[in-house]
């Protein structure tokens, strides 16, 4: 039975027929802005969207440095993360309350004994959803966005 080499299932004599090429990490560089020099030549980049119009940076306040690039490729694409939303109901609630509560404090010195019995259920209500919302926020949100303190009812006799 004649054995050639041709015919041989031996790894080592298939690698040596292929020959790989090394590219140092240095050279893998210049490939890559070879080919962006040459797709740039070519024209690819000019019929993007949004090309030749400034980046909208100013609504990335409240997303980490480290995270933004992602999240705005997220939105440019009308994706937005859950807890963004989320942080923005909250934020929006907590506003709304510190606005209802500074119109209870105004009204609370001038209000009889079964008004306030009434109010102060409805201030701890309150108190109770926006304290429901930010715990559901804390518990969405990455650990490295920071978390929101809970509200601490206040006595007002």
């Amino acid at each position: 039975m004649n054995t050639s080499a041709s015919s041989s299932n031996d790894p080592e004599e298939t690698n040596e027929s292929v020959p790989h090429r090394y590219i140092p990490f240095r050279n893998f560089e210049s490939l890559i802005d070879q080919q962006m020099r040459t797709a740039e030549a070519a024209g690819a980049f000019e019929q993007l969207p949004g090309a030749g119009k400034p980046l909208d940076l100013h609504d990335d306040d409240y997303v980490p440095e480290e995270m933004r690039v992602g999240f705005r490729l997220l939105k440019g694409n009308g994706y937005t993360p859950s807890w963004i939303d989320m942080q923005k109901q909250v934020r929006a609630s907590r506003e709304q309350f510190s606005h209802w509560l500074a119109q209870l404090r105004q009204r609370w010195p001038h209000l009889k004994p079964h008004e306030r019995a009434a109010w102060q259920q409805e201030y701890e209500q309150r108190l109770r959803d926006l304290n429901r919302e930010i715990t559901n926020y804390n518990l969405t949100a990455p650990p490295v966005v920071g978390q929101m303190a809970l509200l601490q009812a206040e006595d007002f006799e």
